[in-house]
This record gives C-alpha cells, structure tokens and sequence, in this order.
C-alpha cells in the first residue's frame, strides 16, 4: 500500500524518480516528487527545509542509500523513521496508536489508511480530519484492487473522482 501511495516505481528506480520529476515540473512544481529512498535520506540525515540545497543533498544521499542497501531495508527504514501523526513515529506505532493493533494485523483498509496519512501525518490521518485521508486511502485501495485511477500527491486537496468506498464493501481475505 505505501508503494501505491508513496512511489509507485520505487522497485525499478535508483533513488530517484526522473517521471515523476518531469511531471511535477510540468505541473508548476505544486506537487512532490520525492522517491521513498529520497524520502529516508531526509528522515535520516537532512533537516525539513524546502531549499534546492537541501533537495540536492537529499537526491545524493538517497543514490548513495540505493547503493548500500536493499530495497526491503530501505522501506523497512522508511516505515520505522516516518512520523505517522503528531508524536507516532514509525509504522508499529501509527498503527498500534490508529487501531490497536501490531503492523501484521492490520486489515487491507487499515493499511490503506496508514498509507493515506503519509503525505501529511499532521493535516490528515485516522483522527484528525479523516475525511482527507478517507478520500485519499480509497483511492489507495482503487488501485490495490487493479483500478487504474491514479493516487493524486496530497499536496492536491482536490475532490477524489471516485466516491467513498463503503467499508462494509471491501472484501478482506
């Protein structure tokens, strides 16, 4: 779900994402273009600034983690050191904080809205205005069930071309 949410090529890029830089310039640059493994490098080792230094010094060092580690560890860092909302840090406690239960556990939906929160863990997760991140984890999970509608960035606050999907309507194994 993250994957889907986050940088839908993160498999085959190297850190970073050329498509979507050329996307989002052609947007005006009102949107992120950050890989997951960009995304890392700033958790890591970057401050939160928006420069062009420090977006420069972010796409070096997300090269530089491609080249050192797999990508499994790469998201399992990602998923450790990502702020999940105010003070949760880290997959294990957004979802403990959200539902009460351990990563493992979480429903398909669950999942979706954690994905759903990333983009903007304060503005938008499971309880702090969850009608942002609704619309956004059903789109999420539009596209985990083969739908071809593409995950908007957050930074978007438009209306999602789909309606809500009904809890009670989504089949979990």
């Amino acid at each position: 779900m993250i994957i889907i949410a986050e940088d839908s090529r993160f498999k085959t890029h190297h850190g970073i994402d050329f498509i979507e830089l050329r996307d989002a310039w052609a947007g005006g640059g009102h949107r992120g273009a950050s890989t997951i493994t960009q995304q890392l490098a700033k958790n890591l080792y970057l401050s939160p600034s928006r420069s062009i230094l420090r977006k420069l010094k972010e796409a070096v060092t997300a090269v530089r983690l491609e080249l050192a580690l797999s990508k499994d560890r790469i998201m399992e860092l990602y998923l450790s050191t990502s702020e999940w909302g105010p003070g949760v840090w880290g997959a294990t406690a957004a979802s403990t904080a959200y539902f009460g239960v351990s990563p493992s556990r979480l429903s398909n939906v669950q999942a979706a809205a954690l994905a759903a929160t990333l983009p903007q863990p304060r503005a938008s997760n499971p309880t702090y205005r969850p009608a942002r991140m609704l619309a956004r984890r059903d789109l999420i999970l539009a596209r985990y069930y083969g739908g071809k509608t593409p995950v908007p960035p957050a930074e978007e606050d438009s209306t999602p071309t789909l309606p809500l999907i009904p809890l009670d309507s989504i089949h979990q194994p």
